[in-house]
């Protein structure tokens, strides 16, 4: 057996020591938890509420450039701040016993975060190194989790609920122990080989979802309010005009967006009686208009009208990613209003199929339509 120098097993480990990071997440005034053990109870509410969940995540460039000036220059890392945008929150939503997702409720629970302050302890850095990560390093980040409970029904909030978070990250040798058992016993701690964190969005949704459970077991006049419109039908409609060139790729998409519609849960009109209402109210001629709108809505029961326009593909010829550009809006039939309008700029440097790239596009629109909470 070749023996390992000490030095290069000590280096190796030291290494390894200061790539594991350990977690923690609380809210502002329960620094370890230990109010909800003592003083929580468990809600009496039983059943679960359709919502739709609007989590949006466009602030992330803004935070950093605020974080940089307001640090004098410092830049935080990507990974930091995507602890307080992170996906996760929308997950613990689906994942939860009390909350359905349903794209025809009328309480929309909109998902405000905000990353304020990072903080780098240089004593303890300095500890950490001295003592080889036996002391960690201690770094610590301050934000805030907002839920807004939106009726849509009658477009009037009801009700915020919104928490400090404090966050530290511990780094060192003693978090490779302390990390393999903590995570086991809380969400509030969590174990990861960057500065990205789903504990912060536990944190906030756990208690969030405490909190309105006991509320509404107390207002039942809350509960009545979480309700679903479940005669809402839709109509996905073709394409008006084919472009000739990519005629079967607009024949896919709309496929495949059918298909992803539907496993949203939304009720889709069936696409060959649809296409017949359509040859005759001449729609690739005329598209749709307010007079025959209103016939087709008739016919078909439906409510409201997906359209999908304006597709462009670039293929990987001349570069070596594929871009899929199209538009999508859905319009109410009685009134005539654009109830929601996304555009949609897929790009992705895998070099799989077009057929392929086209199914996951429809896939990324359904999941920014229920992250917007439009679905």
């Amino acid at each position: 057996m070749i023996p390992i120098p000490k030095r290069f097993l000590l280096l190796l480990i030291v290494t390894n020591a200061f790539s594991c990071h350990l977690h923690h997440a609380n809210i502002q005034g329960d620094a370890y938890g230990a109010k909800g053990m003592i003083f929580g109870k468990e809600p009496f509410f039983q059943g679960t509420l359709p919502v739709r969940v609007e989590f949006d995540t466009s602030d992330k460039a803004f935070v950093r450039d605020y974080l940089k000036r307001k640090g004098q220059n410092i830049v935080v890392s990507h990974d930091r701040i995507d602890s307080y945008f992170s996906e996760e929150i929308v997950a613990k939503f689906r994942n939860s016993k009390y909350f359905t997702h349903n794209p025809s409720a009328t309480m929309k629970i909109r998902v405000v975060s905000s990353l304020e302050e990072v903080k780098i302890a240089v004593v303890s850095l300095i500890a950490a190194v001295g003592t080889l990560g036996i002391i960690p390093a201690v770094s610590r980040t301050h934000g805030s989790i907002q839920f807004e409970l939106f009726d849509s029904s009658q477009n009037k909030s009801i009700r915020t609920f919104k928490y400090s978070i404090h966050h530290r990250e511990f780094l060192g040798t003693s978090t490779i122990i302390l990390g393999s058992f903590l995570p086991l016993f809380s969400e509030r701690f969590d174990r990861s080989t960057n500065e990205r964190t789903f504990a912060v969005m536990r944190v906030a949704f756990k208690q969030f979802e405490n909190d309105l459970m006991i509320e509404l077991d107390q207002d039942k006049t809350l509960l009545k309010r979480f309700t679903a419109d479940l005669n809402k039908i839709y109509a996905l409609l073709p394409f008006r005009n084919k472009t000739n060139s990519i005629n079967s790729y607009e024949d896919q998409l709309h496929s495949e967006l059918e298909s992803q519609f539907l496993k949203s849960g939304i009720a889709l009109v069936e696409r060959k009686k649809q296409d017949i209402l359509l040859e005759e109210i001449k729609f690739s001629n005329s598209g749709l208009t307010d007079s025959n709108r209103l016939a087709f809505g008739k016919l078909t029961n439906a409510n409201r009208v997906i359209m999908i326009e304006d597709l462009v593909i670039k293929e990987p010829k001349t570069s070596n990613y594929t871009e899929i550009l199209f538009s999508i809006r859905c319009v109410d039939i009685e009134s005539g209003q654009i109830v929601w309008s996304k555009p949609s700029k897929y790009v992705s440097f895998e070099s799989n199929s077009l057929d392929w790239h086209i199914g996951m596009s429809a896939r990324e629109m359904i999941y920014q339509l229920q992250t917007s909470g439009e679905l």
